[in-house]
C-alpha cells in the first residue's frame, strides 16, 4: 500500500540530518566534561532548528539535489554556517567565562560538519542511486478522455526534459466515447494502446497498479468532464484533469462567493493590506542594511572604473516599473559610453564595450548594487521581477509586449532580484523563449509571494546568483 514519495524521500534526508547532528552532539558531550546533558540538548536543539529550517527556507530538501556533490557541500555550508554562529552565541551565554573552551567547541563544529557530509555523500547517495535504479517514484498512468489530445499531451510531456519524463509510465488510454474495448488494438506507433472507454478503464485498474488517471477531454463541456470525474470516485488513483492549452487558462484561480454563491476569481491583487506592509518594512530594511554593508564595494568598484576609462561610474537608464510606470534604475557603468545606446538591444556577451573591470562586475552582479537607492527611492523592490527597458526587442521585429502575459509582471514592483533569477533567468532577455520562461516564473512569484519566499531567493541569490556562471 505504501508507495515512495518525494515528500518521504526529504523527509528521510531531513532525519538522516538530524541524526547526524545528534551523533555529533553526543561525541562532543563525551569529550566536553564542563557541559551538561541539558546544556547540550539545547545547543542541539537549537543549532538543528535552524540548520533544517534555512535548508528548508533555501529549497535544499528536494530529490535533485541529493546526488550533485557541489550543490549538496554548498546547502550544508549555508545552513551550517549561521547554525554554528548562533550555537556559539549560546554557548557563551550558557557557560561560566572560565569555562569556556573554544578550541573544544571549533572540535565540535568540524566534527559536525564530517558527520553532515558522511550523511550525505554515502547513505543519502546510497539511497538515490537504489532510488533511481529501481524507479521507485515513477507512476504508472492511463490516460481517459479523447486519445487525440492524450497524444498530444504525451507528446508535450516527452519535451519537458529527461527529469520530467522519468515521473510517468504511460501504460494505456481509454476512449470514453467507447463503451468496448476495439477489435485487435495495439499500441500506436510510439503511443500506448487505446483499450476501450470507461468500464473497461474501470476493469483495467482492478488488475494492474495505477497511480493517476489523466483526463484530456475538451473545455467546450464542462459539464461532460464534471460527470466523468464523478464516475472516478471509486478509482483509488489521483485523477488530473488536462487544462485546454488553446482555451482559457485557471492559472492560479480560486472559488469565492458572489451574491451568495460560487464564483471563480481569476486574478487578485497582489501584496495588499498587510501584506503591502510587510513587503514596505522587508524592502526598506533591506534596503538600509544592503546600502550600509556594500557601501565599501561600491567605492573599489566606482575606483576601478575611474582608473580604466573615462565616463560617469554609474549611469541612469530608464525602466518599466509597477502599472507600467517608467523610472530611472542606477547601475555601475560597465561600459565604454555610447550615448546612442538605448538599451532596448541588450547586451550580448562578446560586446567590445564592456571592459574589463565591467566584465567582472557583471560575473559577480555588483554593477546591480546600486539599485538598492532605487529601493529607497521607492522605485523597485528587493525581490520582484526584473525591470526592462521601454520598447526592448527581444529577438528582430519582436518587442517584449508581443510576448502573451509580459504586461502581468508590472504589478508588482520590479526586484533587483527575482524567483526568475535564481532559476537561471539571469542577464538579458534576447529569444522569445527566454522571455516567455520569465514570465512563466515571474508570475509564479507574484502568485505564491511570501516573506519566506522572498527570504529564500535572497538566500539563494547571495549563496549562487552573485558568483554564477557569467550571462548577458
Amino acid at each position: 500500500m505504501m508507495r515512495w514519495t518525494h515528500g518521504l524521500i526529504n523527509r528521510l534526508i531531513v532525519f538522516c540530518d538530524i541524526v547526524m547532528s545528534i551523533l555529533a552532539a553526543v561525541i562532543a558531550r563525551l569529550e566536553w566534561e564542563f557541559v551538561s546533558w541539558g546544556q547540550i540538548a539545547i545547543l542541539w536543539v537549537v543549532g538543528t532548528v535552524i540548520f533544517v529550517q534555512l535548508l528548508h527556507l533555501g529549497g535544499a530538501y528536494r530529490v535533485e539535489h541529493y546526488r550533485r556533490y557541489k550543490r549538496q557541500f554548498l546547502h550544508l555550508l549555508i545552513g551550517g554556517g549561521p547554525a554554528v554562529l548562533v550555537v556559539a552565541a549560546c554557548y557563551s551565554a550558557m557557560i561560566p567565562g572560565d569555562l569556556l573552551n573554544w578550541q573544544a567547541f571549533l572540535g565540535w563544529a568540524i566534527l559536525a560538519s564530517a558527520a553532515f557530509l558522511f550523511g550525505r555523500y554515502v547513505p543519502v547517495n546510497l539511497g538515490m542511486w537504489l532510488v533511481q535504479r529501481h524507479d521507485v517514484l515513477r507512476r504508472n498512468a492511463v490516460f481517459l478522455g479523447d486519445p487525440v489530445r492524450a497524444r498530444a499531451l504525451l507528446d508535450r510531456h516527452r519535451q519537458s526534459g529527461p527529469r520530467r519524463q522519468g515521473l510517468y509510465a504511460f501504460l494505456a488510454l481509454f476512449d470514453d466515447s467507447l463503451h468496448e474495448k476495439p477489435a485487435g488494438e495495439t499500441a500506436r506507433g510510439d503511443y500506448p494502446p487505446v483499450l476501450g472507454g470507461l468500464e473497461q478503464l474501470l476493469e483495467y485498474v482492478q488488475r494492474h497498479p495505477i497511480d493517476t488517471v489523466i483526463v484530456t477531454k475538451s473545455w467546450s463541456d464542462p459539464s461532460a468532464i464534471s460527470a466523468l470525474v464523478d464516475k472516478l470516485y471509486q478509482v483509488p488513483a489521483d485523477v488530473i484533469v488536462e487544462m485546454d492549452p488553446e482555451g482559457f487558462s485557471l492559472n492560479y484561480a480560486h472559488l469565492t462567493m458572489m451574491a451568495g454563491e460560487q464564483a471563480l476569481q481569476v486574478q487578485q491583487q497582489p501584496m495588499k493590506g498587510s501584506l503591502g506592509l510587510l513587503k514596505w518594512l522587508e524592502d526598506y530594511s533591506v534596503g538600509i542594511i544592503g546600502v550600509i554593508l556594500v557601501s565599501p564595494i561600491l567605492a573599489l568598484a566606482a575606483l576601478a572604473i575611474k582608473l580604466e576609462s573615462p565616463g560617469p561610474v554609474m549611469f541612469r537608464q530608464p525602466r518599466v516599473g509597477r502599472n507600467n510606470k517608467v523610472f530611472m534604475v542606477y547601475k555601475l557603468r560597465t561600459m565604454t559610453v555610447d550615448p546612442n545606446d538605448d538599451g532596448s538591444l541588450g547586451t550580448t556577451r562578446d560586446n567590445p564595450r564592456i571592459t574589463r573591470v565591467g566584465r567582472f562586475l557583471r560575473s559577480t552582479s555588483i554593477d546591480e548594487l546600486p539599485q538598492l537607492f532605487n529601493v529607497l527611492k521607492g522605485d523597485m523592490s528587493i525581490v520582484g521581477p526584473r525591470p526592462h527597458v521601454p520598447n526592448m526587442i527581444v529577438a528582430p521585429s519582436v518587442h517584449y509586449q508581443a510576448i502573451q502575459h509580459y504586461v502581468a509582471r508590472y504589478r508588482v514592483k520590479p526586484g533587483i532580484t527575482g524567483w526568475a533569477q535564481i532559476n537561471g533567468m539571469r542577464g538579458g532577455i534576447n529569444t522569445v523563449e527566454k522571455a516567455q520562461r520569465g514570465v512563466e516564473l515571474d508570475l509564479y512569484y507574484i502568485e505564491n509571494w511570501s516573506i519566506w519566499l522572498d527570504f529564500r531567493i535572497m538566500l539563494l541569490t547571495v549563496a549562487t546568483g552573485m558568483t554564477g556562471p557569467e550571462t548577458f
